[in-house]
C-alpha cells in the first residue's frame, strides 16, 4: 500500500543550534511544523507584507505634512536673501519651510486602491491559513504512515517469533531423528526471510520519522520518540454525503475564500484603474521664513518679518499620457478575468477532489472489511495447519504455505486500516477540517 501526502514539499534550511526535544506527540509535531515549516513561514511573511500594504493604502488618503531647514555660508559678493541687496561680506543664512497637502478628488482612486489592498490582504491571510491546513494534514498523514510502519514492524517480529519457535522445535526433533531434515531447512529459510523483512520494516519506520522531522523543519535524530495517537481498533464507516461535504467546503475551505477575495481585489483594481481617467484636485498649504547673519535685524525679527504662508488648489486633467490609463484598464480587466476563472476552477477542482476522496474513502473501508474477513478465515486455517504440522501430519511446505498466507493477510490488514484512516483525513481536509 502506498501513502500520498497532499501538496507536501520538503525544504531543508540551515537551523540554529537548539536543544532537540526528545519526545513528540502529534499535537506537538503540528505546533512545531506551524511555527517552523518554511512554506508556512513564507506564507505568513507574505500575509504580513500585504497587511502593511493595506494599512499604507488607507494612510495614503490622509493629509501629509513635511518640514525642512537649510543653512549655508556665502563668501564674497552675494545677495542677502532677506533684503535682496548685494553685499560684499560673508553671509550665514538659513531657510525654514513647512508644507503639506491633501487630495480632495482623484476619481475614487485612493478609496478603491485601499479596498483592493484590503481584499488582497484578506486573500493572503486565507492563503496562509490554507498553507497551515496543508501542513497540518501532511503531519497527520506522515504520523499515520509512521504508525502503520510501526505496526507492520511489530507484526513482522511476531511472525519471526513464530518461525523461531518452530526452528528450535525442529532442531530438537532433528537431533532425535524425529523429523525430515528438509522440514528444518525450510523453516530456517523462513526464519531468515522473516528477519530480512524486519530489517525492511525498521527502515520504513525511520524513513517515516525523517519525513515528520522534515515537515517540522527540525534535524532528524534517531533518539526522537513520537508518541502514538489513539486509533480505534474497530473502524466505522464515514457516511457523510459528498454533495453535502462540498457545500460545507465552500464555506470552510480557506483556498475557496482566498479565491473569492482575489476576485474582489481584482474588481477594485479595475475601478482604481478607471479612476485615472478623471481629473485630480489637490489642496496644498505651506509656510516658510528665512534669516541672514548680515542683516541688522535679529534672527527672531527676521524670521517674523520674512514669514510667508500659502494655500492653493491644483487641478490636473489627464489629456494624453500615451494611453497608459486606458491600457492599464485593459490590464485590470484581464486580471479580473483571470481571478474569476481561477475562482471557478478552484471550486470545480474542490468538487472533483471531494468526490474522488469520497470514492477512495468508501473503497478503502470496504477493502478494510474484506481484509478483516480474510484474516479471520486464515487464522482458523493456520491454527489447524499448525496443529497438523506439530504432530507430523503436514510437512513444512504445506505449513509454510498457510503461514505465509496469514502473514501477508495481517500485513495487508494493517495497510488497509491505515489507508482508510488516511482517506478519512483527506476527505475531512477538503471540508476545511484539518485537525487531529
Amino acid at each position: 500500500m502506498k501513502f500520498f501526502l497532499i501538496g507536501c514539499f520538503f525544504y531543508m534550511v540551515p537551523l540554529a543550534v537548539f536543544s532537540q526535544q526528545a519526545n513528540f506527540t502529534l499535537e506537538q509535531c503540528i505546533d512545531t511544523a506551524l511555527k517552523s515549516n518554511l512554506l508556512v513561514t513564507q506564507a505568513g511573511n507574505q500575509a504580513g507584507r500585504d497587511a502593511i500594504a493595506r494599512k499604507q493604502a488607507r494612510l495614503n488618503m490622509w493629509p501629509n505634512l513635511n518640514a525642512s531647514a537649510s543653512h549655508g555660508w556665502s563668501f564674497g559678493r552675494s545677495i542677502d536673501n532677506t533684503t535682496n541687496a548685494f553685499v560684499d561680506n560673508n553671509i550665514y543664512s538659513g531657510d525654514y519651510n513647512i508644507s503639506g497637502g491633501v487630495t480632495l478628488f482623484r476619481g475614487m482612486n485612493l478609496q478603491n486602491t485601499a479596498r483592493q489592498a484590503a481584499m488582497t490582504a484578506e486573500a493572503s491571510g486565507m492563503n496562509w491559513q490554507q498553507q497551515k491546513d496543508n501542513i497540518t494534514l501532511n503531519v497527520i498523514l506522515a504520523y499515520l504512515q509512521m504508525m502503520s510502519a510501526q505496526d507492520i514492524l511489530s507484526q513482522t517480529k511476531d511472525q519471526a517469533g513464530l518461525s523461531e519457535k518452530q526452528v528450535k522445535r525442529l532442531k530438537d526433533m532433528d537431533a532425535k531423528g524425529a523429523v525430515a531434515p528438509s522440514d528444518l531447512f525450510d523453516m530456517q529459510g523462513q526464519y531468515a526471510n522473516d528477519e530480512a523483512t524486519i530489517i525492511n520494516a525498521k527502515r520504513d519506520v525511520e524513513t517515516a520519522k525523517i519525513n515528520i522531522c522534515a515537515l517540522m523543519n527540525v534535524p532528524y535524530d534517531s533518539s526522537i520518540v513520537f508518541e502514538r495517537m489513539a486509533v480505534a481498533e474497530i473502524l466505522e464507516k464515514n457516511t457523510t454525503n459528498a454533495t453535502e461535504a462540498y457545500h460545507t467546503a465552500l464555506d470552510r475551505f480557506a483556498q475557496v475564500k482566498a479565491a473569492d477575495f482575489s476576485v474582489k481585489s481584482a474588481a477594485y483594481g479595475l475601478k482604481a484603474a478607471r479612476s485615472k481617467l478623471f481629473p485630480t484636485l489637490d489642496f496644498g498649504y505651506g509656510m516658510n521664513s528665512r534669516y541672514a547673519q548680515s542683516s541688522a535685524a535679529s534672527i527672531i525679527d527676521q524670521l517674523k518679518n520674512n514669514n510667508n504662508k500659502n494655500l492653493g488648489f491644483t487641478l490636473s486633467v489627464p489629456i494624453f499620457n500615451n494611453l497608459q490609463a486606458r491600457n492599464n484598464i485593459k490590464l485590470a480587466q484581464l486580471n479580473l478575468k483571470d481571478a474569476e476563472q481561477n475562482n471557478k476552477a478552484v471550486k470545480t477542482q474542490l468538487q472533483q477532489n471531494i468526490e474522488g476522496a469520497a470514492v477512495n474513502m468508501n473503497a478503502a473501508f470496504d477493502r478494510y472489511k474484506k481484509l478483516q474477513e480474510r484474516v479471520n478465515a486464515l487464522q482458523q486455517s493456520y491454527r489447524a495447519a499448525e496443529a497438523r504440522f506439530n504432530v507430523g501430519q503436514w510437512n513444512s511446505v504445506e505449513y509454510l504455505t498457510v503461514k505465509n498466507n496469514l502473514d501477508r493477510a495481517n500485513i495487508d490488514l494493517i495497510g488497509g486500516k491505515y489507508e482508510y484512516l488516511l482517506r478519512v483525513k483527506i476527505y475531512n481536509y477538503y471540508q476545511g477540517i484539518s485537525g487531529e
